[in-house]
């Protein structure tokens, strides 16, 4: 699936990422959150990571 900037994705984790950059077609720069919300990271995930699309 295609995803947009400023997207809002669960990841197979548990934990939540914002789309900030898209990289490629299957690599997307984000902002990974925990379960209370709390940033974790800022990195490079791919769409093999991306359980669903919440936003």
């Amino acid at each position: 699936m295609k995803y947009k900037v400023f997207d809002v994705v669960k990841l197979k984790n548990s934990n939540k990422a914002t789309i900030l950059n898209i990289i490629n077609k299957k690599k997307y720069f984000a902002e990974i959150v925990n379960e209370s919300g709390e940033t974790i990271d800022r990195k490079e995930i791919t769409e093999d990571e991306i359980e669903s699309q919440i936003v």
